[in-house]
């Protein structure tokens, strides 16, 4: 009788114990499921958060693309360029377009149309306000004094006034003074020590 009652308390406890750990195991499973989901959860709002940033990382490229697009488009003009006629008694002007607004760019569509030699250059432009009045101060190369002094009067006058009056549409200004490797402008014919209005 007594081994009977012992074996059915130790029936117990290992019943007990047993529905214990399964227990336990049921709990820990339904704990390591939650985990799981928390981390699913988790993973799921991180991808999300790392595709917003993607999507904003996209436009933010994207719209910069695009203002790159727009400020390349904005930058290329049109501007008045002045050449003699034909006979040399007048300037005439056409409107040419060029990528920006540079002195160096100025220079490339005079030389294009044989108002300028291909040597020439620009050392510098500066715009500056003198007397109150918008000014240009633009210095070229050796270059450009030596083929004004190759030319006859006529030449030099439409020369200069060519360079004179397109550097001034271009810039909006209305005195201009032209050096050469800093130094004063001088011909044969003429001097030019200060600034000119525009050539007639």
């Amino acid at each position: 009788m007594k081994k009977r009652i012992v074996v059915l308390l130790l029936t117990g406890v290992l019943l007990s114990v047993s529905a214990c750990s399964n227990s336990a195991g049921i709990n820990a499973s339904k704990s390591d499921g939650q985990k799981m989901e928390q981390q699913e959860e988790e993973s799921k709002v991180d991808r999300e958060d790392n595709k917003e940033h993607q999507d904003q990382a996209d436009q933010e490229e994207s719209d910069k693309k695009f203002e790159d697009t727009v400020s390349n488009e904005d930058k290329s003009v049109e501007i008045q360029l002045y050449v003699s006629n034909d006979d040399a008694t007048a300037f005439v002007s056409e409107s040419v377009k060029i990528d920006e607004l540079t002195p160096e760019n100025i220079v490339k569509v005079l030389i294009e149309k044989s108002v300028l030699p291909s040597d020439v250059q620009v050392l510098k432009c500066d715009k500056q306000t003198v007397d109150g009045v918008e000014s240009l101060d633009v210095d070229f190369n050796e270059a450009f004094g030596t083929y004004v002094c190759s030319m006859g009067t006529t030449g030099e006058y439409y020369t200069i006034g060519s360079v004179v009056n397109t550097f001034l549409d271009a810039y909006g200004c209305e005195k201009i003074k032209i050096t050469v490797e800093e130094n004063t402008l001088e011909t044969g014919h003429a001097e030019y020590p200060g600034y000119m209005n525009r050539f007639e």
